[in-house]
């Protein structure tokens, strides 16, 4: 079904055609905390080399993460047995990634990249001692298309010309910034298990998508932000998600931070590739979500604190944000 491989060459499947997983009871205790409850494992090793992979299967999104660890100098062999898009973040160390063509590409610390694969083998060497945690969503090229439909945020990405063998997708790496690391830690810390789980996670790779999107597509408008510029956004992104009940507009925001308006929108949005409004409404959906499954409150209460006038604006801004029926998601725990 899979590539046999010996001596130090390491299979890393992308994806799997069937899932068959390891008993959490048989993975080793220095693992654990690292563990998402949600997730399906997979666990390798010999003496060259210990290897942690969690999946979880997320509507369209096939969500991976593979801790490595090397003992000696291996070479990991990327694979995927049927063609998918990998959106990946490199968590970590730097990698040198070489292609069947010989093409050399470095997966680079805090960086994230488009990948196109088909089922071929790439050479990773990876010497010892190295430990990297490497994280990526896969998605059908066709299901990314479907997508669109709901979330018009995806259309350049979807319409992308990839070529015709395993390459990246995006003309240049693009960081991993403070919005797409605080959904990956949301995603690494996650200790819902069954709906509450699944509705959370699905939002939080359907939000990394459209991030990455939307770096892409201003890429080249973008100037690289001045150290000042770059201190002044991070606090204002710190005080936001530190005040998530505070219902703020963004020109108090700016008067906050004595800016005009539009130069805080703009600003956000070229430091973060998220407009400053769908950024708030993401934080308040995020504290509802996790305040209703976490709590023992009243819908009225949540609304209040909220800033919601009307429970029922709440719940169907809830439902839409998340694809759920928030009545049916509290019954179920």
């Amino acid at each position: 079904m899979y590539p046999t491989l010996y001596e130090e060459n390491k299979l890393l499947l992308i994806d799997r055609l069937d899932q068959a997983y390891f008993p959490a009871a048989n993975i080793p205790t220095e693992y654990l905390p690292l563990i998402i409850p949600y997730a399906g494992l997979y666990y390798e090793q010999d003496d060259d080399y210990n290897m942690l992979s969690q999946h979880i299967q997320l509507g369209p999104f096939s969500l991976w993460l593979h801790d490595v660890f090397a003992r000696k100098d291996i070479v990991l062999r990327p694979y995927a047995p049927f063609h998918l898009w990998a959106l990946h973040f490199m968590y970590e160390d730097t990698l040198r990634a070489v292609s069947s063509k010989t093409d050399v590409f470095t997966l680079e610390e805090r960086q994230c990249n488009l990948f196109n694969l088909y089922s071929h083998m790439h050479r990773v060497p990876m010497p010892a001692g190295k430990k990297v945690l490497s994280f990526h969503i896969n998605i059908l090229p066709s299901d990314l298309m479907l997508l669109v439909q709901h979330y018009p945020g995806l259309y350049y990405l979807a319409n992308k010309r990839v070529q015709r063998t395993s390459s990246v997708i995006n003309e240049k790496p693009y960081r991993i910034n403070a919005v797409c690391n605080m959904l990956i830690q949301s995603i690494l810390s996650c200790r819902y298990v069954e709906a509450p789980a699944a509705y959370f996670l699905q939002r939080c790779c359907l939000d990394l998508f459209l991030n990455f999107a939307q770096q892409d597509a201003i890429s080249d408008e973008i100037r690289p932000p001045t150290e000042a510029q770059t201190v002044l956004f991070n606090q204002i992104f710190t005080y936001l998600t530190e005040h998530p009940h505070i219902n703020h507009t963004v020109q108090e925001i700016a008067k906050m931070f004595d800016m005009p308006g539009v130069k805080l929108a703009q600003g956000f949005r070229a430091q973060f590739s998220v407009g400053i409004t769908p950024f708030l409404h993401m934080l308040k959906m995020t504290m509802i979500y996790h305040t209703l499954m976490q709590k023992a409150c009243t819908l009225r209460d949540v609304a209040l604190v909220a800033g919601y006038q009307h429970t029922e604006e709440m719940v169907r801004d809830l439902e839409k944000h998340y694809g759920c029926n928030l009545a049916a998601l509290r019954r179920s725990m």
